[in-house]
């Protein structure tokens, strides 16, 4: 076979690195640091506070350190900065509630002057080096400047309808269509004005870079801030038992690992209660609804960084950022510890793959080179011009990823075993350095675990058996009323990873067959290593959509290599984008009929949290935000402390009498009172899934006040003491 030297359509470069030239970032952040420290200082209060000392420790830590990598991509560089920042100051979290020495307002000022006073070292040295002459920019051209106008013109339009349409929204009483039948006309008028644009001015070359940057990220919020602006409550339901153990810490400033699992892997939470009371947020719920949008936002400039780290130049870079937050369907974004280790690991991709990346050694060019031939490759192989990085870069860069694998380790079970299994064999392979990076990556979640395994074998079982197939079929639970429109909502979702797999598979032949074998085998070895998530453990059923969100990143830079060529592959692109998007919404939006908690339950639950002991019990209808606040471990002392009619009727198939509740007490009563929930809402949950009848219900609730005292009546929310459960 001759090779030809046909060049490829597609420009794959590596990640460049410069030297900073400009000393206003850090200087900026000096300053930022510095307002900061002095906020903190004064013990001022109100949203001035908030948002100073919120953007200072989420930018000011992190940026001396991400300096030093001299990354160029500014949108990548921005979410390293965040993520590297994020690091540190969990560190400094878990280091506190380790240690029972909790002072974050001490600690927080303390670091933000020292991080400031970095800051503002490098911003002097930079000035001092920097060339005195910087070459003037040129103006738009009028053609450029006038694309940006109009399209700037309907965004502002789009996300003005979108903004009325959320208003307009009602999301109390959703059907099994969810938000789907429930968002007004003047929304999907809006979202598509924000597709139309975003989508234009990523398959078109034309449009400027920050247009391009900006309708990605108002689509991003279209996509995931939707549901969170217009739910009245946090969401999904399980996300209060995150905000209680955030609550725990900030009125304990401790952790106590005997209550759960949360409490052996703080990381997340110690970093969210640090950042809560440092910036005078003290209830752990007010920063809930803006998270899922800020992981979206943070992680899509991740993967566009990877993504350019791998070779995807321009617009492609932003086609894979989009692709990927409308394929990650999971739903893993919202707070949670999953969701900042998710962040963390595309973070530590990015610095490996940006300044760590290495030749291969002999095996993995072997294996370059047989790929190539199987594939019939149409150009010899294409030497990749990886640029050498300073000695300060690759120390601060290899510090940095163990840092990042450390606050992993200690906030998520699953993702440092990722981690491990994304970075070691291709350090030992070469195609990333130095090789004895494998170690402490290793270690740590194994150190780590000793200590719990005990808990981890006696609480749930260290693997469900070393089946992978078993574990991928393992039914998960869910809270979805059964439907046609869950039924077609599981096929939406199974629809979207196949299309994007489907494009990545032609991506990455096309990668190799134009000669970047090696590129391509990082890039699907990073998109097939999750599966060693199942290899061992169903984790509940879910581990198999921890593999679908863990290759979502790799799958859809893959996929970018599919799109890139003359006019039927952007006309490609713009299909495949439209399908995932319009799939995306579609699928997320119809669940939001389950993942909706009433206010009147959360206000319930918040005043029952002040009252409930460690003996006693609680017996609700059906979900109830029970563990929702600071003393939450007092609902988790006893086994069966908290149940449900809806759970406890499996047992009855006849029915659920108020008899048979008698009999249910008696069993869980540890010596305290017993507490009973009855609500509209849960109700009307329980009569449609079927499992107890309106009648039911009524006549247990006549019975239990007629033996209770009636404790708590709002908003169509009863409360119940029983004092003698026995």
């Amino acid at each position: 076979m001759t090779a030809t030297t046909t060049p490829t359509r597609m420009s794959l470069r590596h990640g460049t690195r410069v030297l900073p030239t400009s000393p206003v970032p850090s200087l900026v952040a000096a300053g930022l640091g510095f307002a900061g420290a002095a906020l903190i200082a004064a013990d001022a209060s109100g949203p001035l506070r908030t948002a100073v000392v919120l953007v200072a420790l989420l930018v000011v830590p992190g940026l001396p350190v991400v300096r030093l990598l001299g990354l160029r991509e500014p949108i990548g560089r921005a979410g390293l900065v965040v993520a590297s920042s994020a690091a540190i100051d969990a560190v400094l979290g878990l280091a506190m509630v380790w240690t029972g020495q909790w002072v974050p307002l001490p600690a927080a000022g303390l670091l933000l002057l020292v991080a400031g006073w970095v800051s503002l070292g490098q911003g002097v040295q930079t000035a001092r080096t920097a060339p005195r002459s910087a070459r003037a920019r040129s103006a738009l051209p009028t053609a450029v400047l006038v694309r940006t106008v109009a399209a700037s013109g309907v965004l502002v339009t789009g996300a003005a309808l979108w903004a009325v349409g959320v208003a307009q929204t009602d999301s109390t009483g959703l059907g099994e269509w969810g938000l789907l039948a429930a968002l007004p006309a003047v929304w999907w008028a809006g979202a598509a004005l924000v597709f139309v644009v975003a989508l234009v001015t990523l398959v078109d070359r034309r449009h400027h870079v920050v247009v391009r940057a900006v309708s990605s990220g108002v689509l991003l919020l279209v996509m995931y801030g939707t549901s969170n602006l217009i739910a009245a409550e946090p969401r999904p339901p399980w996300v209060f038992k995150h905000i209680a153990v955030t609550a725990y810490i900030l009125q304990h400033g401790a952790v106590d690992p005997s209550i759960d699992i949360y409490n052996r892997w703080p990381g997340f939470f110690s970093f969210s209660a640090f950042l809560g009371a440092a910036t005078g947020t003290l209830d752990a719920a007010d920063p809930v609804r803006w998270t899922e949008l800020a992981f979206a936002l943070a992680d899509g400039a991740l993967v566009l960084g990877i993504a350019r780290a791998l070779g995807a130049n321009g617009r492609w870079a932003y086609v894979a950022a989009v692709l990927f937050s409308a394929a990650n369907w999971v739903g893993q974004d919202y707070y949670s510890p999953q969701a900042f280790a998710f962040f963390l690991f595309l973070a530590a991709v990015l610095v490996a793959l940006t300044v760590l990346r290495g030749k291969p050694n002999v095996i993995g060019r072997w294996s370059a080179t047989v790929t190539g031939r199987l594939l019939r490759a149409r150009r010899s192989p294409v030497a990749e011009a990886v640029a050498t990085p300073t000695r300060a870069a690759v120390v601060a860069a290899v510090a940095l990823v163990v840092v990042l694998q450390f606050v992993i380790t200690a906030s998520h079970q699953l993702t440092p075993f990722v981690v491990v299994a994304a970075f070691v064999p291709l350090l030992v392979l070469g195609f990333l350095r130095p090789w004895w990076l494998a170690v402490p990556l290793t270690l740590l979640p194994l150190l780590y675990l000793v200590p719990n395994l005990d808990y981890i074998q006696e609480k749930f079982g260290l693997t469900t058996g070393f089946d992978p197939v078993s574990n991928v079929t393992a039914a998960s639970t869910s809270i979805a009323i059964p439907s046609i429109a869950t039924t077609l909502q599981s096929r939406a979702v199974l629809g979207i990873t196949a299309l994007v797999a489907v494009c990545a598979v032609i991506g990455l032949v096309r990668m190799v067959r134009g000669g970047h074998a090696r590129r391509a085998l990082v890039l699907l070895w990073l998109a097939a290593c999750p599966i060693v998530l199942v290899l061992g453990q169903s984790y509940g059923g879910e581990a198999k959509f921890r593999v679908v969100l863990f290759s979502a990143p790799f799958l859809a830079i893959a996929a970018v290599h599919a799109f890139h060529g003359r006019r039927l592959r952007i006309a490609a692109t713009a299909l495949v984008l439209t399908v995932t998007t319009a799939l995306f919404l579609g699928a997320t939006f119809q669940t939001e009929q389950a993942n909706q908690t009433a206010p009147a339950d959360v206000a319930a639950a918040k005043w029952l949290d002040g009252r409930f002991q460690a003996d006693d019990t609680l017996t609700t209808v059906g979900s109830f935000p029970s563990i929702i606040g600071g003393n939450y471990e007092n609902f988790l002392r006893h086994w069966g402390q908290v149940d449900s009619l809806q759970s406890e009727a499996a047992w009855f198939p006849k029915g659920m009498t108020a008899e048979d509740l008698t009999g249910v007490l008696q069993d869980r009563d540890q010596g305290g009172h017993s507490w009973l929930v009855f609500s509209a809402a849960q109700r009307a949950d329980a009569v449609t899934r079927g499992t107890l009848t309106g009648a039911q219900i009524d006549a247990i609730e006549r019975s239990v006040a007629d033996e209770g005292t009636l404790r708590y009546d709002r908003d169509g929310v009863r409360i119940y003491e029983v004092r003698d459960a026995a």
